[in-house]
């Protein structure tokens, strides 16, 4: 099965090895990327994206649904204070995070009152994955705007912190897609509901 799935940590890497404990007859070929890869043109049997579905020669199932968060290390709310309000994120080190396909910065989503005028974050880092992000917030180098099944452990240990939880309101889904025109094979069958079952549990 050629299979595309995005770089995101806490997701779906420690899936896989179980899937094919389950199933050893199946091979997998992994194309990890953040690129909007073209699932007929290129080949693929299954892809995971997030996001909105906008291709109608792919069937899709939903994976399950996720939050973004802001979050810091305790070290570094103590050396710079803790935001109150969303406005307050412009005195702060902000660790944000670039989308390969278009170029721009990925927007941070609070909520604001109305007439407010939109964030004009800082830049102090910017990167294109998850880990780097996460890193950079662990060793007290700014805030992170991160899914929340990415920083599970750290949050739950204390190695991060919430930032302006109240006011944060954006969530996002995850689907996995394949063609429409195929028939799907016993083995593409298997790794969808294996996926959809384990990467978010109910």
């Amino acid at each position: 099965l050629k299979i595309s799935m995005p770089l995101v940590a806490g997701l779906l890497p420690q899936v896989l090895p179980e899937f094919l404990r389950c199933y050893p007859r199946i091979q997998l070929d992994i194309d990890f990327t953040d690129r909007l890869v073209d699932v007929i043109e290129e080949g693929f049997d299954l892809v995971v994206r997030g996001g909105e579905l906008r291709d109608s020669r792919l069937k899709a199932r939903k994976l399950g649904d996720f939050s973004l968060l802001l979050v810091a290390a305790p070290a570094y709310l103590r050396q710079y204070g803790t935001p109150r309000r969303p406005a307050d994120l412009n005195q702060h080190l902000c660790l944000h995070y670039r989308y390969p396909h278009s170029g721009k910065l990925e927007p941070w989503v609070l909520r604001r009152a109305a007439g407010a005028p939109e964030l004009q974050l800082p830049t102090s880092m910017i990167c294109n994955n998850i880990e780097t992000r996460l890193c950079f917030a662990l060793q007290g180098l700014g805030i992170a705007y991160l899914p929340d099944f990415s920083i599970r452990e750290p949050l739950a240990d204390g190695r991060l912190q919430p930032v302006l939880a109240d006011w944060m309101e954006h969530t996002n889904v995850f689907h996995v897609l394949w063609p429409a025109s195929r028939h799907p094979s016993p083995k593409l069958r298997a790794l969808v509901d294996f996926l959809c079952a384990r990467v978010f549990p109910q």
